[in-house]
This record gives structure tokens, sequence and C-alpha cells, in this order.
């Protein structure tokens, strides 16, 4: 009994110290939150398994986003009021647009009308 309560014990104690591994970003040049709510200057989005991601990005008026097309099927990088449009855009191709005002950009592929638009929100 004594080496029942002992080992489950040990298990409890490597699970609790298992979690004690996560590693914290620093980067204080180009910060953004767990869930990306805070604006970035500079930022990344990813077109893959004909998604984008992430679906919100968050930006500082003057920033710019680089989408990187990881589909073998080429995509494009919409906006739907017509601000920006990378045209076809190949596997592994990228894309960089540079947001010069403020505001809400929602963005598509014209290829594929399936795919859920996302968005680059621009604040100053």
């Amino acid at each position: 009994m004594k080496t029942i309560k002992i080992t489950i014990i040990a298990i409890v104690g490597i699970f609790l110290f298992a979690g004690c591994g996560k590693t914290v970003s620093t980067n204080t040049n180009n910060p953004t939150s767990k869930n990306g709510d805070t604006p970035v200057t500079d930022g990344t989005a990813t077109i893959a398994s004909f998604a984008f991601s992430p679906a919100v990005l968050n930006l500082k008026t003057g920033g710019s986003v680089t989408w990187t097309n990881k589909d073998s099927s080429p995509h494009t990088v919409t906006d739907g009021a017509g601000a920006f449009d990378s045209g076809s855009i190949a596997q592994n191709g990228t894309y960089t647009f540079k947001f010069s005002k403020a505001g809400t950009y929602t963005y598509h592929c014209t290829f594929h009308s399936m795919m859920v638009p996302a968005k680059v929100v621009v604040t100053d």
C-alpha cells in the first residue's frame, strides 16, 4: 500500500513539473500578446490548408504584413475594399503590403471563395 502511495505521488509530481518548462518570448521590438491583440510593427501570415493564419492580425499604422503561401495551389490576398491585391501567389511565394492608414482590412482569396476571409486591424 505504501508503494502505491509513493508511486502516485511521484506521478503527480512529474505532471506538475512538466508544465514548468514553457518558454516566454521576450521580443520587445515587436511585441505581441498570447492571443494576438497587441498591435505589432510588422507581422506575418500564412496560407496553409486553404486557410489564412492568423485569422486576425493587429498591426500598428505604418507596419507591414508578409503573407507566405504554403499550399501547392496558388492563392491571392485581396482586400474587399480594394486597398491591396497580391495577384497570384505561387507555392512558397510571398506578398508584402505596408499599411499606412488605420482601419480594418478584410481580405480573401479570389481563387477560392470557400476560404474564410481574414482581417488586419491597423491602429495608431
